[in-house]
């Protein structure tokens, strides 16, 4: 998740208080609409359609060129966007939508849509079923927008924080470790060790990066997973994370700390977070996902040139991984025009042409099954060559689940505990039970 946008993620709770959204935003309008026709949009009619977004200048680009691709195709149809910087986007979200103050559409990730169900309109049926979307669709970023059986958007991107990990291949070099990824991970960490460097008792360079708050929940879920478990019961109302597997995923991530190929007190998310630590070279390799190559290279070059995605070895013959849902296109329920703002929808994420024009601005991995192969794969590798190695594991990709607070639990829960445990102020024991105790809690 990008440092300027999803690292800051809060809780989402309803605020009860009723305020003025519009003054928050930046508007574009895309195109000029006229005065005639019978208002429907997709023959002739004039319609204006308002989509909201968090502010991020390459994912605002990509939804730009959309917006202008879909006006030519559609005279009259005129599709405002409006930007928010993030902490606001969810401030406004948790009022204008409770107040019926949504626009058209609202480009959401797609983790939150559960939460927002009330205020969304579920895909129509008539644009594509669930199961054909689950077809088209990679089952990670799909995920977030199903919801009780019902599907309430279609995402743009797959948001991926575990699976590959960066690599400088430099430093590999010069220690002749692995770059192309490990078959098991006994091999990860002799290699790590190597890339390890002590001075005068002190870490300076780390030989694996895994501590931050994304990475070391990640890690940590998917291990679980990976070994056989869940952490989560069968009918999702308790998670269930001081078990066996869990005991095994904590005691690997903990063997990481003990080797060491990681100092968790001078390497975590406050202190050397990942993207900084690999890029300036303090960490040789790091657990983040693909859109930090695009966010570093331009400060960074001669690194990013030299960095590669090696894939991470399974723990047991499982190679699924836990991810989050991506962002996409949603219709709120107080759109006049939801027809047409469907219609939109629909074209910017079910055309496969319009869907890679939008991972080729934004710098994002597809969502759509299509577009990881064939000619939309070869170009999104020709644009970006470290996604190769994610194309591999994108189909690995299982949607984390409808969490109570998921950011509480990644950010609170399992980051402060699994930390504790690495540096040895908790035994896995203590760790694992304080983890489960404390994650049912928020079930409320």
């Amino acid at each position: 998740m990008k440092p300027n946008v999803f690292r800051s993620i809060r809780s989402m709770r309803w605020v009860l208080v009723v305020a003025s959204t519009m003054l928050l935003a930046s508007a574009c309008t895309f195109g000029e609409g006229d005065d005639g026709g019978n208002g429907d949009g997709g023959a002739g009619g004039s319609v204006e359609l308002t989509i909201w977004a968090h502010r991020s200048p390459s994912f605002n680009q990509a939804i730009r060129d959309a917006a202008r691709a879909y006006e030519e195709d559609h005279p009259g149809t005129v599709i405002t966007l409006e930007t928010f910087a993030y902490d606001e986007y969810i401030q406004t979200l948790q009022t204008a939508l409770p107040a019926g103050n949504a626009p058209d559409i609202l480009h959401l990730f797609g983790t939150w849509a559960c939460t927002y169900t009330d205020f969304l309109r579920p895909v129509p049926e008539e644009m594509i079923s669930l199961a054909d979307a689950q077809e088209r669709f990679f089952p990670g970023p799909l995920g977030g927008y199903t919801c009780d059986d019902t599907l309430y958007g279609l995402p743009q991107e797959s948001n991926v924080e575990y699976g590959a990990i960066l690599v400088n291949t430099q430093m590999a070099g010069e220690a002749g470790t692995g770059t192309d990824g490990w078959a098991t991970w006994d091999e990860l960490i002799a290699d790590a060790q190597d890339l390890t460097v002590i001075q005068d008792g002190a870490m300076i360079r780390a030989g694996y990066h895994f501590t931050a708050f994304d990475g070391l929940a990640h890690s940590f879920l998917s291990l679980i997973l990976q070994a056989g478990g869940s952490y989560l019961n069968e009918d999702g109302t308790a998670f269930t994370l001081n078990t066996p597997e869990g005991a095994q995923a904590l005691t690997l991530l903990k063997s990481m700390a003990d080797a060491p190929v990681i100092d968790p007190v001078l390497f975590n998310d406050e202190e050397n977070w990942v993207g900084d630590c690999y890029f300036t070279e303090l960490c040789a390799m790091g657990l983040v996902g693909p859109w930090a190559v695009a966010d570093y290279a331009p400060d960074y070059p001669e690194v990013a040139e030299n960095t590669v995605y090696a894939k991470l070895p399974p723990l047991e013959d499982s190679e699924e991984f836990v991810a989050d849902s991506g962002w996409g296109m949603t219709v709120s329920t107080d759109s006049p025009n939801a027809e047409v703002a469907w219609d939109f929808a629909a074209f910017a994420t079910l055309d496969a042409e319009a869907a890679t024009q939008f991972n080729l601005t934004s710098g994002t991995l597809p969502a759509l099954v299509e577009n990881a192969e064939g000619a939309a794969r070869d170009e999104l590798i020709s644009a970006f060559p470290h996604f190769e190695t994610w194309f591999e594991v994108l189909p690995n990709a299982r949607f984390v689940g409808q969490l109570p607070d998921r950011d509480k639990l990644y950010y609170e829960i399992i980051y402060n505990h699994g930390l504790a445990a690495l540096r040895g102020d908790e035994t896995i024991e203590q760790a694992l039970q304080a983890m489960e105790t404390e994650a049912n809690e928020t079930f409320g």
